[in-house]
């Protein structure tokens, strides 16, 4: 409805309220002075009140006019608003699907990150026994080696000494004065064998 249908309306229904009322004065006087008497106020009525909604009009007017833009503005910015609403929540609810997958898509990766550091710590712990079963194969090794040298020298001297022993037993002063003999000539016959060469 626009603003001139909606005055023109608001006028018909006072003049029919203004009719109205005066037929109902006048049944009820029924003096024609006193019908004159509002036939008057009811024409000075008019006057006051055409007068005024002549004067009025322009700016009534113009500030209905003013007021319909305001809220065809506001009901413009409030669909700008609606639809900017929807586009961020169009964005959200595609993010948060999104999000779903970036998740799993992490949670997987995470899973392959710590299978693959798990492999790779059992890797070096083999090594590092390895290596740690080979350093005390070699330690053991080489105390083995050294424990035959001091046994082999422990043996080598316990031979000699009990050698010794059977030789100081067995050899008396007769028997050493025939070998220190024996030695000397074996001596003299080295060293005449070695001039006539």
């Amino acid at each position: 409805m626009s603003i001139k249908s909606a005055i023109r309306c608001g006028l018909r229904l006072l003049i029919a309220v203004i009719l109205t009322s005066i037929m109902a004065t006048a049944q009820e006087s029924g003096s024609p002075s006193s019908l004159g008497t509002f036939i008057g106020q009811v024409i000075n009525f008019l006057i006051l009140f055409g007068g005024l909604a002549y004067l009025l009009k322009k700016p009534v007017v113009d500030y209905l006019k003013h007021k319909s833009e305001q809220i065809a503005e506001l009901i413009r910015k409030s669909e700008e608003f609606k639809n900017a609403s929807a586009r961020k929540l169009a964005d959200i609810e595609r993010r948060a699907s999104h999000l779903d997958e970036e998740i799993n898509r992490m949670k997987a990766e995470a899973a392959e990150e710590a299978l693959k550091e798990k492999e790779r710590i059992k890797m070096e712990a083999q090594q590092e026994a390895a290596r740690l079963k080979k350093l005390a194969a070699e330690e053991i090794d080489s105390m083995v080696r050294a424990s035959l040298q001091e046994l082999k020298a422990y043996t080598i001297e316990l031979s000699v000494a009990l050698t010794e022993e059977k030789i100081r037993q067995k050899l008396g002063p007769e028997l050493h004065r025939k070998m220190i003999k024996k030695a000397i000539n074996d001596l003299k016959a080295f060293y005449e064998s070695s001039i006539a060469n």
